[in-house]
């Protein structure tokens, strides 16, 4: 369950319960709080997508390596089967 509370409304409730300056207080307080975590947040994702950035680009590296030798075997393949059918075409002949 979440509350949603403004910061003025925050600080009118508290300012009513423990007086101004100590509501400012509370108030800034948990702003500081607040930005703390989202900066820790934002480290934490930061590194994540710095590791899955690297892990990424080895596959398509891999990848790209894979296809590499895919379309050399495939050529070579090519190749072999109309060498082959140049010769029996030739061997026929005679």
């Amino acid at each position: 369950m979440t509350i949603e509370i403004s910061g003025i409304q925050l600080f009118t409730l508290l300012k009513a319960k423990i007086g101004e300056k100590e509501a400012t207080a509370v108030i800034e307080y948990v702003k500081q709080e607040a930005n703390t975590a989202a900066t820790k947040t934002s480290q934490f994702f930061s590194k994540d997508l710095d590791v899955l950035q690297i892990h990424v680009d080895l596959k398509l590296e891999q990848t790209k390596s894979d296809l590499y030798k895919a379309i050399f075997i495939m050529g070579l393949v090519q190749l072999l089967t109309i060498l082959a059918g140049v010769l029996a075409i030739v061997k026929f002949t005679k």
